[in-house]
């Protein structure tokens, strides 16, 4: 059975592991300040810290601005369920956007018609791999986190010079784009958040960080990560080409922008039941795509948030990633062209 999922570990990877297992300690702690260090350059921002779980970075993130109780933060309702725990623990008010049908990013009319509502900060994630527009954020005065994982290499666009996030997560787990086996880096957009990020990252434990064969393995990645992107990029083009022959659709971006692809993901016009014998019996592994957001948790965004609603029922995932191989590429796009 081809897996929806299987992280980009090659034998490089392996080998940057085992030899700071087997260092000594001296030789190799500078491994996670390296990685922290080159990732920082390449995205263009200031570097945080590199931590061992995606909860201690959210809880960093909403910390460093003083959200808390009483505070009202804007998230999109296909935002992973993470967020809303963290949310939960410092009793933080979610303030759920609905998404755009077409790309899974919050809806810009929502948007506007929220963010003067009364919220103190806003989430940005991007579940597909589509970035948000932008423009639509640059006039916000409360703090935005943005969270890269799903579009590293094209988070930022033309509005790179004009407007930066506050904050910036980037997840490196191993169904990630870029993983160190575990771990989340974070980042600052300038050098005051930067100041206030710190502050609450001195009183995390030792254990909170990322060890130091994990970053080792995420510098290999790093090397890596342009042809990663566009290996992704070169084998969606072919399950888009093959999708359009059936009746099913994909996400697909507003405007012609750089995109990624975490994964292939398909919005189904037939049950998924259906979708998903269909597909282990040409043995393919599929899974519904959203059962890990805000809206799978929270039954009563069904209404407030349709679209969201929509796709949570509606969206598949089918593997994707640099090591598929021709022959299973070819093997999954002949199954998207005739899916039931």
């Amino acid at each position: 059975m081809i897996p929806v999922f299987k992280p980009s570990i090659k034998r490089k990877e392996m080998d940057a592991l085992l030899s700071t297992l087997v260092s000594d300690y001296k030789e190799a702690e500078n491994n996670n300040n390296d990685l922290l260090k080159a990732l920082a350059g390449y995205l263009k921002f200031e570097p945080g810290a590199l931590l061992r779980d995606y909860s201690t970075a959210i809880h960093v993130a909403l910390n460093a601005f003083g959200l808390g109780a009483g505070s009202k933060v804007l998230i999109s309702a296909l935002s992973p369920s993470s967020y809303i725990k963290e949310f939960e623990k410092l009793s933080i008010t979610a303030v759920y956007a609905d998404v755009d049908i077409s790309t899974g990013c919050i809806n810009s009319e929502e948007l506007e018609r929220l963010k003067d509502s009364g919220i103190d900060g806003v989430v940005l994630y991007s579940p597909v791999g589509i970035s948000p527009d932008y423009s639509l954020f640059s006039d916000l005065d409360v703090p935005v986190i943005l969270d890269i994982t799903t579009t590293i290499g094209c988070s930022i666009s033309d509005e790179e010079d004009s407007w930066a996030p506050d904050v910036i997560i980037l997840r490196m787990e191993l169904q990630d784009i870029i993983t160190s086996g575990e771990g989340v880096a974070i980042f600052a957009g300038n050098k005051k958040i930067l100041s206030a990020l710190r502050r609450v990252i001195t009183d995390l434990p030792g254990t909170a960080f990322l060890l130091n064969m994990h970053a080792a393995m995420g510098l290999i990645q790093l090397d890596s990560l342009e042809h990663f992107i566009e290996r992704r990029r070169e084998i969606a083009d072919v399950f888009e080409k093959s999708l359009l022959k059936g009746h099913h659709k994909s996400f697909y971006p507003s405007s012609d922008i750089i995109r990624n692809y975490p994964s292939f993901f398909v919005v189904l016009n037939s049950p998924f039941k259906e979708i998903i014998r269909y597909a282990r019996k040409n043995g393919i592994m599929v899974e519904l795509a959203f059962t890990d957001t805000a809206m799978a948790i929270d039954p009563k965004l069904s209404e407030q948030c349709p679209n969201a609603n929509s796709l949570h029922l509606r969206t598949a995932v089918f593997p994707l990633y640099p090591g598929l191989g021709s022959r299973n590429t070819l093997t999954i796009a002949r199954l998207l062209s005739t899916l039931p």
